[in-house]
């Protein structure tokens, strides 16, 4: 693949010589500079866009240069493909963004806005935030395949039963076992989970859920255990890779009743989402990879 060479260059300047590695970011002499190199003025002295630039490249730099790799890589893609994006698709990404969020639109955007605020995504960098994901979405929506165990499994998670549980991930089978023993001598699942399992939920006294039967998000091997367990009491130590776990479930919550004919067409666009979004984050990664970039100013560099 061609190397892509990003060189700022002013006007009608010579090609700049590549910065050496340790160079200090030190701002251009102040003659000769006009109102467009203005930032601000702080109790009468100027502050000009020169001075902060090492600061602001230092915060962000590394982040904005993988976005613009990615966004030339895209535009390639897209023209080797014969995709054009109009402001349709672009649109849409904002209401796929805000219907993931939450079914409430107040509320969805809201949390849009906290998100923005959160990760300093202003008006530039949201538009290109939105192009780039019809972008992505363009390109994988042709290797998308809804199929019908996809489609049970989304109405599951939907609209099926769903359960709550405590789980407690522990070390060894030792470990599992003294655990269990210890449940049966009476002790509180949720304080032995808080003070021994490595899963994240510790923290919560082991809370997870509600799931679902076929909920995607949970292991196989966890979600079968959960809906295997009676309810109120605790599963045998279940061995899951190198580690143990035990659960228990607390509470279910029946089918919504649902039928899977009214909610078909919704189970194949969430479905669809989902798998192009897993297709998406694989091709951003491909984008993203540092080969073939070659980087003149290196505070651009990676830390």
């Amino acid at each position: 693949m061609a190397v892509i060479s990003l060189i700022l260059a002013w006007g009608c300047a010579a090609k700049p010589e590549p910065r050496a590695v340790d160079a200090p970011l030190s701002p251009a002499p102040r003659e000769g500079r006009t109102l467009r190199d203005l930032v601000a003025i702080v109790d009468g002295q100027p502050v000009v866009f020169d001075e902060l630039r090492g600061p602001l490249v230092e915060m962000s730099g590394t982040t904005a240069l993988q976005d613009a790799t990615v966004d030339l890589r895209l535009r390639k893609r897209l023209e080797a493909a014969g995709i054009s994006l109009d402001g349709a698709a672009v649109a849409r990404e904002r209401e796929y963004l805000l219907d993931a969020l939450a079914a409430d639109q107040s509320r969805a955007l809201e949390l849009l806005g906290e998100i923005r605020t959160r990760q300093g995504l202003g008006d530039t960098r949201f538009a290109a935030l939105l192009w780039r994901n019809a972008a992505l979405r363009a390109l994988v929506a042709r290797e998308v395949k809804v199929d019908d165990a996809g489609l049970a499994a989304t109405f599951d998670t939907l609209h099926g039963p769903k359960r709550r549980a405590r789980i407690a991930v522990l070390g060894s089978l030792v470990d599992a076992e003294r655990f269990r023993a210890d449940l049966d001598a009476g002790a509180s699942f949720a304080e032995l989970a808080a003070e021994r399992s490595l899963d994240d939920s510790a923290a919560r006294g082991g809370l997870i859920g509600p799931l679902a039967r076929r909920d995607p998000s949970y292991p196989d091997a966890v979600r079968n255990a959960v809906f295997a367990a009676e309810i109120g009491t605790a599963s045998a130590p279940v061995l899951d890779g190198p580690r143990f776990f035990i659960v228990q479930a607390t509470s279910e919550t029946p089918a919504d009743g649902v039928s899977f004919e009214a909610a078909r067409a919704r189970c194949e666009e969430i479905l669809r989402r989902s798998r192009e979004r897993l297709l998406m984050d694989a091709l951003a990664r491909e984008l993203a990879r540092r080969d073939g970039v070659t980087v003149f100013d290196r505070t651009f560099d990676a830390k």
